[in-house]
């Protein structure tokens, strides 16, 4: 794996600026292009094989999640949602069987009540879906730099498939990675799976 060096305030420049574009889009674009990743994964011959789903709960303009959640919940697949301890920097995935049990937590993002949590652990019949900002076709991403999912995945990840989902500009060639960095298995936009 080839390093690309940056600082942190280059990366932090580029997480900016792709979230001004993200944050550009309108509704419309938003729910279209959502729908289009979502039936991609739904379709998919690893979600048909899946059991368990575990995905982040989608916040303002990232991909919404909603539909891909409503379809695994009602068609009995287990899904598990993050649910975030910032004192510790600590993420699990705890299981929900509605999207109503869910409520405002760290960074105004729904998750879990405490009152609410089930530890779930991942395997070889999950689809992990994660966020990101920027992907590159190498697989690689750029988070919103918290590193919740760098720390998780190198604490928890099994044989697991990891899909990152993302609108097709958030995928350029190559993005600066390091040595910590874990590359994912798929990344679906609404043009392509790649």
């Amino acid at each position: 794996m080839e390093m690309t060096i940056i600082s942190e305030q280059e990366k932090e420049k580029l997480r900016q600026s792709f979230l001004k574009k993200r944050n550009s889009m309108d509704t419309h674009e938003i729910k279209n292009y959502s729908r289009k990743i979502c039936d991609r994964i739904i379709h998919s011959t690893l979600y048909q094989k899946s059991q368990k789903i575990f995905t982040f709960v989608s916040f303002g303009t990232e991909v919404d999640t909603t539909p891909l959640i409503i379809h695994a919940l009602s068609n009995h697949k287990m899904v598990a949602v993050p649910k975030v301890f910032s004192k510790t920097r600590k993420m699990i995935f705890s299981r929900i069987t509605d999207l109503n049990e869910l409520g405002k937590g760290h960074f105004g993002i729904l998750e879990p009540p405490s009152s609410l949590l089930r530890e779930e652990t991942s395997d070889e019949k999950t689809l992990f879906i994660v966020p990101g900002l920027i992907f590159d076709i190498e697989k690689y991403r750029i988070g919103y730099g918290g590193g919740y999912y760098d720390i998780y995945f190198k604490k928890n990840l099994s044989s697991a498939i990891t899909i990152g989902v993302a609108y097709d500009f958030q995928v350029i060639s190559k993005i600066p990675r390091e040595s910590h960095d874990i590359s994912l298995d798929w990344i679906v936009t609404e043009k392509r799976c790649i």
